[in-house]
């Protein structure tokens, strides 16, 4: 599948059957958010997906999601019921009984300094409407303007405001050195505000001693989307994160958004994956709507690198028909719907007009196009284009194949060469081998443009 396919691990789906099923539905990458659980329980997670990619002899990316400088509800021992018109109190407390009592915790003592009459507090990806009527210093007064179910933990976000908040929690700082650990592919930065934001992530990842790790900036605030060219560029990747957008604009601006970021990830060369609600009616019903089916041919036709499954899988009543059903879509439009090209500016680098050159010569030859690389960057560049013909990535280093499963129409292949010229050769033969091209086809093969003068492109005919 050219369209990548994501699933979050969680209570629905730690179970090693059930996360293999998964891996031969088309999963190749598994989400741990952090957010959630504990380091116990996102070590069960890793265990899992390692044991069954091992089992199956796939190679599977590991995406560690931090909470970020989110607010969030602290513990109900008891489901909080709202009918609208409902007034409900918001104390500054890490746990209240909830139920009848009409009380929800609020852990953060900053978030009641920063809260003002009329604002509108949102939870459960909008699902949940609060309007402020009353603050003082540790107690909120709000009205339900919606009927709600409200559980513990649950995000909070207030319309139109970025509230500020440290970058890195001390729980983000567990998980970051948890993902060094446990050798993680990529790291989600969530609540991303500004460029200052990922390099302060970078600087420590640095510091902890982990340059290997790509960032994941997910899309999820206002301030992110005045910022996004600068959050693009210093970033690995993005992501949509679509149920906070929703909250912070319109749900009828979200569409459009997803569509802008895409562009300039497209634009800039950085993959970039789509998460949420992909398919929420699938978290109690077995089979999606067909708007569902909709928004994520709307994704594909956009050239979105990845879809994400988020709820659907981590606790949803049908994990595996989540993934069954994305798969169906996913392969029911993959080889007849080809993203728009992005046309390259006049100033780009050199090496970005070498993969355009390659993947032209490929299309015009009807050819595959085979690359060695050691780091990924030629393979990334390449997937830019979002070429029409079978893109393969051979790679002797075992990190570099898992981070290349998050790129658009890229087959990674491991190989034992670990130099570029034995690479080239090796290549071919490991295609043959394996299948992947027969007899009589045409092979554009390279290993990117270096600095010292070499065999940059070979042309070659399987015999």
């Amino acid at each position: 599948m050219r369209t990548k396919i994501a699933a979050t691990i969680g209570p629905a789906s730690a179970d090693i059957d059930k996360i293999k099923k998964m891996i031969n539905l088309g999963v190749s990458i598994f989400r741990i958010n952090f957010s959630h659980g504990n380091l116990e329980e996102w070590k069960n997670y890793v265990d899992l997906v390692k044991e069954a990619s091992n089992a199956l002899d796939r190679y599977i990316a590991l995406i560690g999601d931090l909470p970020g400088p989110s607010i969030r509800l602290g513990k109900l021992s008891e489901k909080v019921h709202l009918k609208r018109g409902e007034s409900v109190r918001i104390v500054n407390a890490d746990e209240v009984e909830g139920g009848k009592s009409k009380i929800l915790p609020m852990p953060l003592k900053i978030f009641f300094e920063q809260i003002s009459p009329r604002d509108i507090i949102l939870m459960d990806d909008g699902r949940v409407q609060l309007l402020v009527e009353d603050v003082d210093k540790k107690e909120i007064s709000a009205k339900a303007l919606s009927d709600a179910e409200i559980t513990s933990r649950k995000a909070v976000v207030v319309r139109g405001k970025d509230l500020q908040l440290p970058t890195l929690s001390s729980r983000d700082i567990e998980a970051i050195k948890f993902c060094i650990s446990n050798d993680f592919d990529y790291i989600g930065l969530s609540y991303v505000r500004n460029i200052r934001d990922v390099e302060e992530l970078r600087s420590r990842l640095t510091s902890i001693g982990d340059k290997d790790i790509g960032i994941i900036s997910k899309i999820e605030t206002v301030e992110a989307v005045n910022n996004l060219v600068d959050i693009v560029d210093a970033s690995d990747s993005l992501l949509v994160a679509r149920g906070d957008l929703g909250m912070h604009f319109g749900l009828e601006q979200v569409p459009r958004l997803q569509e802008i970021i895409t562009e300039r990830c497209l634009e800039r060369g950085k993959p970039v994956i789509v998460a949420t609600q992909l398919l929420g009616s699938m978290m109690d019903n077995p089979i999606p709507t067909r708007s569902e089916i909709v928004d994520i041919l709307t994704a594909i036709k956009d050239g979105v690198d990845v879809l994400m499954l988020t709820g659907e899988t981590a606790s949803g009543s049908y994990p595996i028909e989540a993934v069954e059903w994305l798969k169906k879509v996913v392969e029911t439009y993959d080889s007849t719907v080809n993203p728009k090209k992005i046309k390259l500016a006049k100033n780009v680098d050199i090496r970005d007009k070498f993969a355009e050159g390659v993947t032209m010569l490929a299309e015009s030859l009807g050819a595959s196009i085979a690359i060695y690389t050691k780091t990924g960057k030629t393979a990334l560049r390449i997937s830019r284009n979002r070429p029409i013909v079978k893109l393969y990535a051979c790679s002797g280093f075992s990190k570099t194949i898992r981070k290349m499963l998050i790129l658009w129409g890229v087959q990674p292949m491991k190989i034992n060469a670990l130099e570029y010229r034995e690479g080239l050769e090796e290549m071919i033969n490991a295609l043959k081998s394996s299948g992947e091209v027969k007899t009589g086809e045409i092979i554009v093969l390279t290993y990117g443009l270096r600095d010292e003068p070499m065999h940059l492109v070979k042309v070659v005919q399987v015999q």
